[in-house]
């Protein structure tokens, strides 16, 4: 990890690529086992991509990792149908209950919950300038205080359904198609398909997308217009973090589209991230692809933002744990030579 993101604006941070031949020398290395079956199968992607967060070819599990979780309000009509109010849904992932807070507090990781300013621009931007200054600012701060409060890995995702509907948008844009097209089909409890409240999300973010629309393509158009605040605090998180050579574990539609912004701030940003997770919500699977992350484990799991980060972290530990002691002949336990340092655009990308 590097020194504080203090200095400069947020434009001026500069992510450096991780150094992919050390995936190359970690699959090298896992190939060499003494073992009779054919390797670790969905779990070697993961190894890959967490020797070059640690700049080495045995990556060992990771020691103190926090979790993240921003909510902001969005404009009526982007949450319809939501069962527990986002109020609700922060106080239970501070007192570590529910489905999400129950599970990572089993997991004993910390956890942050980071509340942001609305996003509430009915007929223009959801943020007026001050606003998009503030909210990132704030992720960068919380970057920079769970770095320096010793994190050497960060678990971020978002809560609501508002931030949801928002990441549509962002994707949308990006991927130049109709929001439809990553609007995932809604259910009630009970598994009936929810279709009025899927109308009124695409209606209300359709009227939206009616006063924004025509912009070029730059980050912080791209937050003001459509991510909006928890949005953008976590594509400021994310960037930092980035900047600071931190792993980060993402999970959920609005953790890709921040991925996605923060990569327009800092091209290396998406190559810190791993989705241990992906759930079948169309942004995740358009987004992850086009960050060119690493392979998923293949867990498929679809219970709500964030679900997927306890289980994708105490398996990406078992993962590390299991590869660091694999039997190996003598000769592979030398250790290597440095590799020369990898130029962005440059990196070797091997799962």
């Amino acid at each position: 990890m590097t020194d504080t993101t203090d200095a400069g604006p947020l434009d001026d941070l500069k992510a450096k690529f991780p150094n992919g031949v050390w995936t190359t020398r970690a699959n090298a290395r896992l190939q060499n086992a003494l073992i009779e079956g054919a390797g670790l199968g969905s779990l070697q992607p993961a190894i890959g991509w967490a020797a070059r967060m640690q700049s080495t070819d045995a990556p060992q599990p990771f020691a103190s990792p926090r979790t993240l979780l921003f909510a902001g309000e969005y404009p009526e009509g982007w949450a319809a149908g939501e069962e527990v109010p986002l109020a609700d849904q922060v106080l239970a992932a501070q007192r570590g209950e529910g489905l999400l807070g129950a599970a990572v507090t089993r997991a004993g990781v910390p956890v942050e919950v980071v509340e942001t300013g609305p996003s509430g621009g009915a007929e223009g931007p959801l943020l007026d300038d001050s606003q998009l200054a503030e909210c990132l600012a704030l992720g960068r701060e919380v970057a920079d205080r769970a770095i320096d409060g010793g994190a050497d890995i960060l678990l971020i995702a978002g809560l609501g359904a508002g931030a949801a509907t928002a990441a549509t948008a962002v994707c949308s844009f990006i991927a130049k198609d109709d929001i439809t097209a990553f609007m995932p089909q809604l259910h009630a409890p009970g598994g009936t398909v929810d279709d009025s409240s899927w109308m009124a999300r695409v209606s209300a973010l359709r009227d939206h997308l009616a006063f924004n629309h025509g912009f070029r393509r730059k980050a912080s158009t791209l937050v003001a217009r459509l991510g909006g605040a928890e949005i953008g605090a976590m594509a400021g998180t994310i960037l930092a973090a980035a900047t600071r050579s931190t792993a980060m574990l993402l999970d959920g539609p609005a953790a890709a589209a921040a991925m996605m912004l923060a990569r327009d701030y800092g091209l290396a940003s998406p190559k810190w991230c791993y989705m241990p997770n992906r759930s079948p919500h169309p942004v995740v699977t358009k987004l992850a692809k086009q960050g060119g992350l690493a392979d998923d484990f293949g867990l498929a799991l679809d219970l709500g933002d964030g679900t997927g980060l306890p289980v994708g972290w105490e398996l990406l530990q078992q993962a590390l744990r299991l590869s660091s002691t694999l039997p190996l002949p003598p000769e592979a336990e030398q250790p290597d030579q440095e590799p020369a340092e990898v130029e962005a655009g440059d990196e070797v990308e091997s799962t």
